[in-house]
């Protein structure tokens, strides 16, 4: 989830969002946006995005950083710097790697932080993603609950799935939500790396879905044996293939996984969905 940082010419009527920043930090630059996108046929742009600290404790001021998000074509931004008040206050964030280029955030994640911060009731604590003090882990989409639908990071709980997950807007900032039980996580990728003793990718991958194989097979037992699912067992499969049958896997393993979500179908007596014959397809 990284920003893209290409710096190629776009096309005049794309759209996107950069990040820029104020100089000033004077919160007043929000009526000054709002004015320029009430005129977007003209200025060019469409949306903006302000992360505020809103504390109780102290009056409302643009986050550490001064961060802006504009949706707009570039080159209208280009002219926006330009014109008063913002010739004086508003800047580009540049990557480290160029200088002399913008960095741009993509539309779904400027969307999933807007609507985590909405969830949060404007009490948020921002911070940078990319710092040490995080535990960087799973890709993962929350199923259910206040948060459902919002995809991002989950910060690592030791011996758990569960946890708070970090919604990032690039490698720029984030927010936490509150602690998620493992059942409303559905998992989509694995961390790359490791982290704090929770094991490699290849250990953890090979450690997930070997448990995941042994309850699959515990319930194709059980509906061999019995000719149906009990209502607690039909429940726990369906629970297993949302929360696991996104998840990205390659070599071996990949094989093991589509086998397990292929058996949860055969124990349901669902053979014949699209989702069940990708996996059914996927086996060797």
């Amino acid at each position: 989830m990284r920003p893209n940082t290409d710096t190629h010419i776009m096309d005049k009527q794309s759209l996107e969002w950069l990040v820029c920043y104020s100089n000033s930090g004077d919160i007043s630059i929000l009526d000054d946006l709002k004015e320029k996108q009430e005129k977007c046929e003209t200025t060019g742009i469409f949306d903006f995005f302000v992360p505020l600290d809103v504390s109780v404790d102290s009056p409302t001021r643009l986050i550490a950083g001064n961060y802006i998000f504009i949706k707009a074509a570039k080159e209208d931004i280009l002219r926006l710097r330009q014109e008063p008040p913002f010739d004086a206050t508003l800047r580009f964030l540049h990557p480290a790697s160029d200088p002399m280029g913008c960095i741009y955030i993509a539309e779904e994640e400027i969307q999933m932080i807007r609507k985590a911060v909405d969830l949060l009731g404007g009490q948020v604590e921002y911070f940078v993603p990319s710092s040490k003090e995080l535990i960087v882990g799973d890709s993962v989409c929350i199923l259910d609950g206040k948060f459902a639908g919002i995809k991002g990071v989950l910060e690592s709980v030791k011996g758990h799935e569960g946890g708070c997950v970090i919604v990032p807007l690039g490698d720029v900032l984030a927010v936490r939500t509150p602690r998620i039980s493992a059942n409303e996580i559905q998992l989509l990728d694995l961390a790359r790396v490791s982290d704090l003793g929770a094991g490699s990718y290849t250990s953890r991958a090979y450690k997930k879905v070997r448990t995941l194989t042994a309850d699959s097979e515990k319930l194709l037992a059980e509906k061999e044996e019995t000719g149906v699912l009990s209502k607690d067992s039909e429940t726990e499969a369906r629970r297993l293939i949302q929360r696991f049958c996104q998840l990205k896997l390659n070599g071996k393993i990949r094989f093991m996984h589509a086998q397990a979500i292929y058996n949860l179908f055969v124990a349901l007596g669902e053979t014949d969905g699209e989702l069940c014959q990708k996996f059914k397809n996927m086996l060797p």
